[in-house]
């Protein structure tokens, strides 16, 4: 058997975009602002280890929808703090909002990672209702990696998928074996049982019952171009509520920006989709 191994270039976005700090700044200052200008919860803890924390911005209104935001990374970096700037449109429309850290790659599996996502969302449901939360109104964002989580944190946890209103998937990552035959493997060190178990694009879909929105920039790379729309293409033939919508112009680093305004496609499905019709 051939080894066909991902390119760099589709993966390697710090080389392809070689003004990433801009973006990073960009994440930084707004989310600094964010924090500033809205009643938040920083460093709420769901667990022991460093990383099993969450920040969170609380509605004003009790018993109000949550919003959960797992952020990007390749499983193995960043902090939540860059991605305050998402729960601004949520908050101002009565939408506590969880912006969730997990343990990082190598210093946990990316089983020791799902069981993170997992217990997070558990520990809202639990603490909802000192957050003017509904426990049983969650929507799931993600960007990237975090697009993977979102979605199969709810395909592994049967119990969850009830309270789980609708998932938003921004350039995520749905067949992990493109990563595993890739350079970002030196660090991940994916198995094939690794593979199997956390590919979204393997499982039984169909046990995806609540609305998805799949989006994509038109200026990231083939490779996440293409996982948003096969997955949008799968998901279509299964009669799954399902919305993809491709950013004109907008990289990989850009494309989170938009979770952050209003009147906005994503934003737009969440606030006048999903809550609006639920």
């Amino acid at each position: 058997m051939i080894m066909t191994y991902t390119p760099d270039c589709q993966l390697d976005l710090r080389a392809r975009h070689p003004d990433f700090q801009v973006f990073l700044i960009i994440n930084e200052k707004e989310s600094e602002r964010v924090r500033n200008r809205y009643k938040c919860h920083l460093d709420e803890k769901y667990g022991e280890a460093p990383l099993q924390s969450m920040d969170v911005f609380p509605s004003n209104v009790p018993n109000s929808p949550i919003h959960i935001f797992i952020h990007r990374g390749y499983w193995r970096a960043l902090d939540k703090a860059s991605y305050s700037l998402v729960a601004e449109p949520f908050v101002k429309n009565n939408v506590t909002t969880c912006i969730v850290n997990y343990g990082l790659i190598p210093t946990v599996n990316m089983g020791g990672l799902l069981t993170d996502t997992t217990s997070a969302l558990r520990w809202i449901q639990y603490n909802a209702s000192k957050y003017n939360g509904n426990p049983n109104e969650l929507i799931i964002s993600g960007h990237s990696a975090g697009g993977h989580l979102a979605l199969i944190t709810y395909i592994l946890n049967e119990d969850l998928r009830p309270s789980i209103l609708g998932i938003c998937s921004l350039s995520g990552i749905f067949d992990l074996s493109g990563i595993k035959s890739s350079y970002l493997n030196e660090v991940l060190q994916l198995n094939e049982e690794d593979v199997d178990s956390y590919s979204v694009s393997n499982k039984n879909l169909g046990v995806l019952k609540c609305p998805i929105h799949i989006s994509v920039g038109s200026n990231e790379t083939d490779f996440f171009i293409q996982e948003s729309k096969r997955l949008y293409q799968t998901l279509s033939r299964k009669a799954s509520d399902v919305e993809f919508y491709e950013y004109p112009e907008l990289n990989h680093y850009q494309i989170v920006h938009k979770l952050g305004r209003e009147d906005i496609p994503v934003v737009n499905f969440i606030l006048n989709k999903v809550l609006k019709t639920h």
